[in-house]
């Protein structure tokens, strides 16, 4: 065999498993969506929460890129997926799966991220850790808990510049709608549970420079960040997620008693022109560029919390028809499917649709309690 005829077999070789790296992942993908929404109420929160219990002890992978196609140098160079910790999706799926009722399971993974005195057992080092931080504190015992909430308030308090905490400290000038739905939500049960009158305020200067400086004038819809002091809008107003984030921070200020419902009444009716005939929102809400699963679990349990506590049919039987379109978009195993991908940066979002763990946590949240 000559040498010319080696080397074309080694390309074709290599061409091939190239190829069948993407094409595996395709096909299941594929199959996965066969039957999809195919199963009853019922089935969809049981399936929904084995998911979630299952991602909850090893949370997967996230894809952080968007190719499809000869994605094998990025996964050589490990630029296809990150398998570091995303604590803010953890914090998702804790509070979906409480909401299932799954305390016990609760318990056991909360042992796996605390000690046995209560502290975490890695430092806290980033605010996303908050929301995490939440669902413990809310399915949890706070007094057991206290040196671990202690230390997530400290490190809050630390990080906070110009009075309010930014998503990234090296970008102290920035301020991120991400950031509202996970801290507010920790200092606002903190501030309760642990009477910190201190907390309450951090939290309501968190929430309030937002509304202030970083929602758009004409659709009452959240820019994606804000640059202080000048309050410049950054990025896109409407982007879904960011949505979310806004939503999250209302509804659990709102479960943790705090008199926001005048706001939360307001930001309902920016949003609800922008719902779908099926119940989604979009991932950049006014393109109405079919469904997606983050938003719609985010924006439909804000809507829930705020159709409890003002008996306002309006939001209840949109909180449904969200819930609908997420239990349509249910795989046969009970993942929840056409979650956005991992945004890149500020007006940089993904085009992928896929499982995701925060999508499935926060669909959860929101299924679980329709069901009730």
């Amino acid at each position: 065999m000559s040498i010319a005829l080696i080397l074309l077999s080694l390309v074709v070789l290599c061409v091939l498993a190239a190829a069948l790296v993407d094409a595996v992942p395709a096909a299941r993908n594929w199959a996965g969506r066969i039957g999809i929404g195919s199963l009853s109420a019922a089935q969809s929160v049981e399936k929904m929460t084995t998911v979630a219990l299952r991602w909850l002890r090893k949370t997967p992978a996230v894809p952080i890129s968007d190719q499809t196609r000869f994605t094998i140098w990025e996964r050589m160079h490990g630029r296809y997926q990150s398998r570091k910790v995303q604590h803010w999706q953890q914090g998702a799926l804790l509070l979906g799966v409480l909401q299932a009722g799954k305390t016990q399971e609760a318990q056991r993974f909360a042992d796996s991220v605390l000690t046995s005195d209560g502290h975490w057992r890695t430092a806290v080092d980033r605010p996303d850790r908050a929301l995490l931080a939440y669902a413990l504190l809310r399915g949890g015992d706070a007094n057991e808990l206290r040196p671990a909430m202690d230390e997530m308030y400290a490190f809050l308090t630390t990080q906070a510049c110009e009075g309010t905490v930014p998503y990234d400290p090296r970008v102290p000038d920035k301020r991120f709608v991400d950031t509202l739905g996970m801290v507010c939500p920790f200092l606002a049960l903190y501030a309760v549970k642990y009477r910190c009158p201190q907390a309450a305020a951090l939290c309501t200067r968190q929430w309030k420079e937002y509304a202030e400086l970083g929602l758009q004038q004409q659709t009452g819809l959240p820019y994606h960040a804000v640059r202080l002091p000048s309050g410049v809008p950054l990025g896109v107003a409407g982007w879904g997620r960011g949505c979310g984030w806004y939503a999250l921070a209302l509804a659990e200020m709102l479960r943790c008693g705090m008199n926001v419902t005048d706001e939360a009444r307001a930001f309902a009716a920016a949003i609800l022109p922008w719902q779908q005939k099926n119940g989604a929102f979009s991932r950049q809400l006014t393109a109405e560029i079919g469904g997606e699963s983050t938003a719609t679990a985010m924006l439909g349990h804000f809507l829930a919390v705020l159709a409890d506590r003002t008996v306002d049919a309006g939001c209840r039987r949109a909180a449904e028809k969200a819930a609908d379109f997420l239990r349509a978009s249910t795989r046969r195993d009970g993942q929840g499917d056409y979650a956005q991908g991992d945004t890149k940066g500020i007006g940089y979002y993904s085009l992928r649709l896929s499982p995701m763990p925060a999508a499935q946590g926060f669909a959860l949240l929101l299924v679980a309690h329709s069901k009730q």
